[in-house]
């Protein structure tokens, strides 16, 4: 009995909660969100401009447990997609890209690949930490690569450089498919010769961004939310091995 009892704390712990209890935003300590094998599930809704019907995707971010190969200050995790949207695309793909996971900012790449490198144009989902109601910061001549660039919403050669910039509005009691999370929302705002472009984003310290609505360049729309978080344990070779 007891034998039984340790394995179902051990899986407990193992994976997250699906209904956490109340943390205040403000969370007391640090700790890293992007931690190794941590999975992320984002339902997807795409508006074409001046609709209100969506169309639905899927986006899985995991966190890879090191530092990413373009810049070890950044953690890698990988953003995979199911591409229903893109017909041309028979088979998944994925892309490792960095996020800054520390205790005084938590910073993503977004979505990367097909029609989702729109969202280059756009603010990255920012916070600086600690999250405090008023906080501005801006970051001057960020540029989005020219693969990003699409006869569908912008053209470009070389670099485009993008002037940004974001604001904690306020703290809410957001409801989710996790349930009532305690969120800071920021409002950015990015741009360039091109035009304008925004991203708001709730930002909850348990699991980072849980929903971030993107305005794109050609004035569609992009709705990112977290719809479950799940943590699988690393499995060890020796696991595997017979001892004869």
């Amino acid at each position: 009995m007891r034998i039984f009892l340790l394995i179902c704390l051990l899986l407990l712990t193992a994976c997250d909660a699906t209904n956490p209890p109340a943390a205040d935003t403000q969370r007391t300590g640090w700790h890293p969100i992007l931690t190794e094998n941590r999975r992320f599930v984002y339902a997807a809704r795409w508006y074409a401009p001046g609709t209100t019907t969506a169309t639905l995707d899927t986006v899985v971010l995991t966190a890879l447990g090191k530092p990413w190969a373009s810049d070890s200050t950044q953690t890698a995790y990988e953003w995979s997609f199911r591409f229903e949207l893109d017909t041309t695309l028979t088979t998944a793909q994925s892309v490792v890209v960095g996020a800054f996971d520390k205790p005084n900012k938590f910073w993503l790449h977004p979505p990367r690949r097909s029609h989702y490198n729109i969202t280059e144009l756009n603010p990255f989902p920012d916070i600086e930490l600690p999250a405090k109601i008023g906080r501005t910061w801006k970051v001057k001549n960020f540029y989005a690569p020219d693969y990003a660039s699409n006869p569908a919403w912008a053209t470009w050669e070389g670099s485009l450089y993008l002037q940004q910039q974001w604001k904690i509005t306020d703290s809410t009691l957001l409801p989710t498919p996790l349930g009532s999370l305690p969120c800071h929302r920021v409002q950015a705002i990015s741009t360039c010769k091109l035009g304008t472009t925004a991203l708001e984003s709730y930002f909850n310290p348990l699991y980072g961004f849980v929903r971030m609505h993107y305005r794109n360049i050609d004035q569609s729309r992009l709705e990112l939310e977290l719809v479950s978080v799940t943590s699988r344990p690393t499995l060890d070779k020796s696991m595997f091995s017979r001892h004869l």
